[in-house]
């Protein structure tokens, strides 16, 4: 599907990646204004059709649609008639070999595919969708403070490139949910916030061990140091080394792979603006993996919280912890050389939650990267895993030994 469509009422309108695949090509796209949202089975019908409805006006009748389309989600995805009886009317007999529904009571065998009616009410409910105008405004009355909206979704800021977009009415509901939500951090005084797929900060050893690291490496940088946090998440690396070394005057870089997670940062360097001052040397950098927003740049210290989970990642919310074959690992140290500055500090922080190859392997990657361990702060700390109820927390502070010369 196009990034573009033309929408009745409101013109052309950016719909982001993602949410691309909720509808057939041929399906029917429609504007509901404010008079119309009361006509609740109008809008069900719409839906059951394979359209997308497109919800504009006051809030509480927005939602009220919504709570509507809830109660009734059952009925929007079904086996169609001819697919529930086609065996019998053929006369034939159901090949045994077939699953039968009783061996997964929520998946039908459809057209050749298995098909999940769990899953299918949560697309048929992405159908149910809000817009924003160019500047990320809600069309909906009052709009909701949710600043950086197109990023909460996992886009660049100007994707839109100065259109309208949209976003499903679930999804607003899911990150104001993950932004009600918030997370006193002992180390920095204040409480942060964690939009949908973004960890939580809920380890306060880490940021603590984090802030031992940052105290150890400060009388080794040099003034108007360059600081960069890799993979800054919620941003609470980001806004310590703010606090344990933004006075020696430089600037401090906070990236990410996940447009969510520089939202989620920028949305706490505005609490963290509100307590101090002055947060200009404070740079977001646009989403990139790894080096690839700072490419210009090199750095006197980098942050980097990695990836300890030697194992896949499923999803967009498990990319900051699972890290397969530890390859994200292993392409840091390869281009690290590249941007930490001779006599640089890194501090990474790893657990050692996949045993002690991945603590052996990670060592041996220090080792090859040219770096020294200076100083390991090490904490054990109890987990929410049911194989595993303690893991070893450790923050390196390593040493870039080469010279200018």
């Amino acid at each position: 599907m196009d990034s573009v469509r033309r929408i009745a009422g409101i013109g052309d309108v950016y719909v982001p990646t993602q949410f691309r695949e909720i509808a057939a090509g041929d399906a029917s796209w429609r504007l509901f204004s404010q008079s119309e949202l009361g006509q609740f089975d109008r809008i069900f019908t719409h839906l059951r059709r394979g359209g997308v409805a497109i919800l504009s006006g006051d809030w509480e009748h927005v939602t009220g649609v919504m709570e509507y389309i809830e109660r009734k989600k059952g009925e929007l995805v079904r086996p169609s008639r001819e697919e529930g009886s086609g065996a019998k009317r053929s006369g034939k007999r159901r090949d045994r070999r077939q699953p039968r529904m009783g061996s997964d009571r929520s998946k039908f065998h459809s057209g050749g595919r298995t098909f999940n009616p769990a899953q299918g009410k949560v697309e048929s409910l992405s159908r149910l969708m809000c817009w924003a105008d160019s500047s990320g405004t809600l069309q909906i009355h009052p709009p909701p403070a949710l600043p950086y909206l197109l990023e909460w979704v996992g886009e660049d800021q100007n994707a839109n490139e100065g259109r309208p977009f949209l976003i499903p009415l679930m999804r607003i509901q899911k990150i104001q949910n993950a932004l009600a939500e918030t997370y006193p951090i002992r180390a920095l005084g204040i409480s942060l916030h964690a939009s949908d797929n973004v960890l939580p900060p809920h380890s306060q050893e880490t940021v603590e061990l984090f802030q031992l690291g940052l105290r150890s490496v400060k009388p080794h940088l040099p003034r108007s140091a360059k600081v960069l946090d890799m993979g800054c998440g919620c941003g609470g690396l980001t806004l310590l080394a703010a606090q344990e070394v933004g006075n020696l005057g430089g600037d401090i870089y906070a990236s990410d792979l996940l447009p969510e997670a520089l939202a989620t940062t920028r949305f706490n360097l505005r609490h963290y603006s509100d307590v101090h001052s002055d947060s200009s040397h404070i740079h977001i950098m646009p989403a990139g993996d790894l080096f690839e927003p700072v490419s210009a740049l090199h750095f006197d210290l980098i942050i980097f919280n990695a990836p300890w989970v030697v194992s896949r990642a499923r999803n967009r919310a498990e990319i900051a912890i699972h890290d397969e074959k530890q390859q994200t690992l292993k392409r840091f140290f390869n281009d690290l050389p590249s941007y930490l500055n001779p006599k640089g500090r890194l501090l990474i922080g790893y657990a050692d939650a996949s045993g002690a190859k991945a603590i052996t392997r990670l060592e041996e990657l220090i080792g090859a990267a040219g770096l020294t361990v200076f100083n390991r702060f090490k904490e054990r700390v109890a987990t929410h895993r049911s194989k595993q109820k303690w893991e070893n927390i450790t923050v390196y502070e390593l040493v870039n030994e080469k010279s200018d010369t």
